[in-house]
């Protein structure tokens, strides 16, 4: 009934407009001029009672297609979602991604309807199957960078990724990273003890509050530039973020580009070069010059340094021997600090913030930390790994709890896709792999809101099958390259500050142990989309009181 009305009203308004538009025919009836008639037919469109009968007939339209026709029709999800993008998207500038995706999940089950053509993929076992495929491509927003050479991070090129997978796959690969570990130790947690040791011993109560957001960033930043352009970088003790503020606008052109294409044309590409340009072309300059510098004194016979820049450079496809140009060692190095530094600086933020409102598990880690190494030792991954492996537990464990990743948009190819739930997804429609609530599946997780570490210690029978449904770094043919980069970082920073200082959090600190949810767990601090999922507060939430252990001098 209310469709009927809907149509007659929209009906009786077009042929008020079309009786506007028709001729009038005898002599009582001359006929207006053509701009009068058009002017009263536009009147009559702009009228409010029109505008809003045709937003009632539209919406009434797409509410019967999404209900009645959509393939997706079966499938649960929001009732808006299934109209509009517009939820989606507003949900994504205003809200924490993640949270939202592990609420609908809980509300709706394993798949679930985000858009009009799009769906939410929450189950391990689902979000394998298409991340282990090249047939699940990205999404087009890929495809709209134009400022810098097609790289193994946006690549849409199935080829493509294979190639620089086994270009710099001996480089990011374990061994690789461990022969830069001096570098790593010296840029990350050795600069970090430099910079606190200096703020305790400036302090009168030999205390000191540090916001641990701030400079777990500014060491990720300096880790990579060292790595990646052969120079050593020290954002954090010099105070010189130049670096920091280059990747910042680098990254705020890419995303502006893949998600407004119309930035690229005139006029809105001036404004945006006005605010951006400058500083990426500086960024890439900067990355010119060490590549050549390089390459200068390697004609000369120096002796490269173990790093990411010479391990980019003597890259080869043992294939087909291609390397790449230099153009191309410097796109791959810049995308590595654009998807890594501040990734990698978040995901131990939220290590350092869930053991302080975990005590008890603080309490225990810091009793395998220190009883294994004495206050004065600089802890290598090995060390860490071997003797103290509820560290490692930790981190995957926070990394479950709070992944830094969002969501990873596949399209679905050829012949369309039958997941676990017995839903079946066209060809052409999107799939939105969602780490977060992967991280949380039932079927996957007991009691997955709480921070359980022993979920990932060796001794766990379950512990295997748990890494393997752990989403944070992806998984499959598009798993996170940098992955033992990021994990050798973490590991030595987490392990250094945990052997060294007492760490207690302010008394103005609002997310404390007694801070409770409505499932009497610890709440945790918002968080919001960015670069990666950050703390949304960092400069309010990301403090602790820092102070040496007793017999660290």
């Amino acid at each position: 009934m209310v469709m009927d009305a809907l149509i007659k009203s929209s009906a009786g308004q077009l042929a008020h407009v079309l009786r506007t538009l028709t001729l009038a025919t005898g002599a009582r009836n001359p006929v207006p001029p053509l701009s009068q008639r058009l002017a009263e037919a536009a009147q009559l469109l702009l009228r409010p009672s029109t505008i809003a009968t045709a937003l009632l007939a539209f919406i009434g339209y797409r509410a019967v297609q999404a209900l009645f026709v959509s393939p997706l029709r079966r499938v649960p999800g929001p009732f808006l979602s299934r109209l509009s993008t517009l939820p989606s998207l507003f949900a994504g500038l205003t809200r924490s991604t993640n949270d939202d995706m592990i609420r609908d999940c809980e509300q709706y089950g394993s798949v679930f309807v985000m858009e009009p053509r799009k769906v939410a993929i929450c189950d391990p076992e689902d979000c394998r199957q298409i991340l282990g495929s090249y047939a699940f491509v990205k999404t087009e927003h890929y495809s709209n960078v134009s400022f810098m050479e097609p790289n193994i991070f946006l690549t849409r090129s199935a080829e493509l990724n294979k190639q620089r997978r086994r270009q710099l796959g001996p480089a990011l690969s374990m061994k690789g990273v461990r022969k830069m570990e001096t570098s790593i130790l010296a840029a990350g947690a050795q600069q970090l003890i430099s910079k606190w040791d200096e703020a305790i011993e400036n302090s009168a109560s030999h205390k000191a509050r540090v916001c641990y957001f701030n400079d777990l960033t500014l060491i990720s930043f300096d880790i990579i530039a060292s790595l990646g352009f052969g120079s050593v970088h020290r954002s954090l003790t010099t105070g010189d973020q130049t670096i920091g503020q280059w990747v910042e606008k680098t990254f705020a052109l890419m995303i502006t580009q893949m998600v407004l294409p119309i930035a690229k044309s005139w006029p809105l590409s001036g404004l945006v070069d006005y605010f951006l340009r400058d500083d990426v072309d500086d960024f890439f300059a900067f990355g010119r010059a060490a590549i050549n510098m390089r390459k200068l004194e390697l004609a000369k016979g120096i002796q490269p340094p173990a790093d990411i820049l010479q391990q980019f450079i003597d890259a080869e496809d043992p294939l087909n021997k291609v390397r790449m140009t230099s153009s191309q060692v410097l796109t791959e190095t810049i995308m590595m600090l654009l998807s890594g530094a501040d990734t990698t600086s978040t995901a131990m933020s939220w290590t350092i913030h869930i053991l302080m409102l975990y005590p008890e598990h603080y309490q225990a880690l810091i009793a395998q930390v220190r009883g294994a190494f004495s206050a004065s030792d600089i802890i290598t991954y090995d060390m860490a790994r071997t003797q103290a492996p509820l560290l490692e537990a930790c981190i995957y464990e926070s990394l479950r709890i709070c992944p830094v990743s969002t969501n990873l948009p596949r399209i679905v190819p050829k012949g369309g896709v039958t997941l676990k739930s017995g839903h079946f997804i066209p060809e052409g429609y999107s799939v939105a792999v969602s780490t977060a609530a992967a991280n949380y599946h039932p079927d996957s997780w007991h009691d997955p809101h709480r921070f359980e570490p022993s979920r990932f210690l060796p001794s766990n029978p379950q512990c295997e099958a748990n890494r393997k449904n752990l989403m944070s770094m992806s998984t499959g043919v598009r798993g996170c390259p940098g992955r033992h980069l990021a994990m050798i970082e973490m590991t030595t920073v987490l392990a250094n500050i945990l052997n060294k200082y007492d760490l207690e959090l302010p008394a103005d600190a609002i997310y404390t142990p007694l801070n409770k949810d409505s499932d009497s767990l610890p709440r945790i601090m918002p968080r919001t989309n960015l670069v990666a999922m950050i703390p949304k507060h960092p400069g309010r939430d990301c403090n602790v009181i820092i102070s040496k252990r007793k017999d660290y001098l």
